[in-house]
């Protein structure tokens, strides 16, 4: 008896029959009629909602996002993909705007505004200074531009040009953290002039890690202004150990976007001596690109499709368990618990505003130690470069000085905000702890069963996830804030004829100007505490309404003949049964998913 090792794969027709097949049972199951008696139709109609949103979303074109600080390159990366310029790369934070660039039967722009209406464009108009006039006069806020062209690469392919996520640029934060959810696979744009920024690294760690996409490109842009093959090589070493800490074994390729558009294109090349270098590193990237769209992208759609499955049967589980927990304590205690939650003025709630009240208070302790960093920075700056700017001609004053002011006071502002990230996510994540517990005391509603686990007492453990405090934190404005405070504190600066007098002048504002700044600095923490608070009460109402329509269905059912109350019990077996059997076949799917070729010994006499 002889072994021998064949590699084998499984077909995607396959794959996707087992994964629909699994959503039609568990959906055909829960139609019965007992289940809907039983669970109540609103949770029914919940789950049926969340399935037909994942066999949706498995039908639809490929969402590939692209993301990255602001001008890294992303929009001619994305004409460099289609060898054609689609979209503009003539932006100013003024004109930036989110792109789908589709596949069309006929060149098309659109217009999208955030409440469905939409307008057509002509191309000429996404020039800045038209674009501008363009985006001002809009009836209501652009949601995003689609283009659309007749280009057979994006058949069946939808890419996301988003504007940046950095400082300049945060008010798209929230936009780009929501198209994150809807991708399917992801290129993360830096740029070779621009050392790889915290910032950046913060985005990877809080939005792109929990999504756990199956295929993340790292692109290291510009390469074309590096001159000798061993700073190329450099560069590439520094970036992909900093993207290892956080993806091992990562895809980085060193490109220039524009050398590949120009080459195209049949224009001059940036770089002669290192053209063959860059067609063959940009070569590489689109074939890893192409193999991961064109050859695994039902792979990669049906790996998102049974992960946000798997979520939704988690949530299913949790609904399950709060229903059976309920049934099994007196109608008395029911009726306390289910007024703990409908009642603002209860015990319940009022213990929740304390502890939100403590975490804020805690917060804005923390932004007095900023305000302690901000005061010593600003003694320096006075001391080390006010002092001595009479040294200066007063026409490179006026060219550099503020701009050199704002982004000091930036740099170090922002720098004062990551030190702080971490303690303040520990903050939100301990109020959250205790909001729970006394949630779990409050409501036990199972307090007769000892063996109840519990994390089962309420809906679920908060969402609470880093992207949330991570976003919250990039809507602070730093930049907007210094410059109007400069301009309102030292307007009168730039009457200055002489360095001295403008010396004089910063130095007769510079203490209101300190005071203005600590004042911000305190508002800014506050805001931040402001809009934790209201995540977190947000994500406690919802576990609320969760926990209280389990109850009542409980209540309602409990109210009715021991028949129907011991159908009930038999029916939430039968459902957890349906529930366990389900999970198991889409654990089963999603090992096969997870290996390209999976090895098989095959015993032969």
């Amino acid at each position: 008896m002889e072994s021998s090792n064949r590699y084998f794969s499984y077909d995607f027709t396959y794959l996707r029959q087992e994964f629909l097949e699994i959503l039609d049972n568990f959906s055909e199951e829960l139609r019965l009629e007992k289940f809907q008696h039983a669970l109540g139709k609103r949770l029914i109609r919940q789950i049926q909602t969340q399935i037909n949103q994942i066999r949706t979303r498995l039908d639809a074109d490929f969402v590939l996002v692209i993301i990255g600080d602001f001008k890294r390159g992303k929009s001619t990366l994305i004409n460099a993909l289609l060898g054609e310029s689609v979209v503009t790369t003539d932006v100013t934070p003024e004109t930036v705007t989110i792109n789908h660039i589709q596949y069309g039967s006929e060149a098309k722009i659109s217009v999208c505004l955030t409440d469905g209406g939409q307008f057509q464009l002509e191309k000429e108009e996404l020039k800045s200074e038209e674009l501008e006039l363009v985006l001002a006069n809009s009836p209501q806020p652009v949601s995003h531009l689609r283009i659309e062209t007749p280009h057979e690469w994006l058949r069946g392919i939808r890419l996301v040009d988003t504007p940046g996520t950095g400082d300049i640029l945060k008010r798209f934060d929230r936009q780009v953290h929501t198209y994150l959810l809807q991708a399917d696979a992801v290129i993360f744009v830096v740029s070779a002039l621009a050392p790889f920024a915290e910032n950046e690294l913060a985005f990877l760690q809080m939005s792109v890690i929990p999504q756990d996409f199956p295929k993340v490109f790292f692109v290291l842009n510009m390469m074309d202004n590096i001159r000798t093959e061993q700073e190329a090589v450099r560069l590439f070493n520094s970036n992909y150990q900093k993207i290892s800490r956080l993806f091992p074994n990562p895809q980085l390729f060193s490109i220039s976007a524009f050398d590949e558009f120009c080459r195209l294109q049949s224009l001059s090349r940036p770089n002669l001596d290192a053209k063959v270098r860059l067609e063959t590193s940009f070569n590489e990237f689109r074939t890893s690109l192409e193999q991961a769209i064109h050859l695994q992208r039902d792979l990669i759609q049906l790996d998102r499709a049974s992960d946000h499955t798997e979520q939704v049967f988690q949530e299913f589980e949790d609904s399950l368990l709060l229903l059976n927990n309920a049934m099994q304590v007196d109608q008395e205690r029911l009726n306390l618990v289910i007024n703990q939650c409908e009642d603002p003025s209860s015990e319940l709630f009022s213990k929740t505003a304390q502890h939100i009240k403590v975490m804020k208070d805690e917060i804005n302790q923390i932004g007095e130690q900023t305000c302690e960093w901000m005061n010593q920075f600003m003694e320096r700056l006075e001391n080390e470069a006010i002092a001595k700017i009479q040294k200066e001609p007063i026409d490179v004053i006026k060219r550099h000085f503020q701009f050199f002011l704002t982004n000091s006071l930036r740099e170090a502002i922002s720098k004062c905000l990551n030190v702080h990230k971490n303690a303040i996510l520990e903050i939100s994540q301990q109020a959250q702890k205790i909001i729970s517990t006394d949630f779990q005391i409050l409501t036990n509603v199972s307090e007769v069963v000892d063996n109840i686990d519990a994390k089962n007492l309420t809906a679920h453990e908060y969402s609470w996830i880093d992207s949330d405090i991570f976003e919250i934190l990039s809507e602070c404005d730093i930049s907007t804030f210094i410059a109007d405070l400069i301009i309102k504190q030292m307007q009168d600066l730039g009457s200055s004829r002489q360095s001295t007098n403008y010396q004089q002048k910063l130095q007769i504002a510079w203490p209101n100007f300190k005071v203005a700044i600590i004042q911000e600095i305190r508002l800014i923490y506050h805001n931040i505490a402001v809009k934790i608070a209201q995540q977190i009460e947000i994500n406690y109402r919802q576990d609320i309404e969760t926990s209280l329509s389990a109850m009542q269905q409980a209540q309602k059912v409990c109210t009715q003949e021991a028949q129907t109350i011991t159908a009930t019990h038999e029916a939430l077996q039968t459902a957890l049964s349906i529930l366990h059997q389900a999970r198991q076949r889409l654990q089963a799917l999603k090992q096969k998913l997870s290996s390209e070729e999976m090895l098989e010994t095959i015993s032969t006499g």
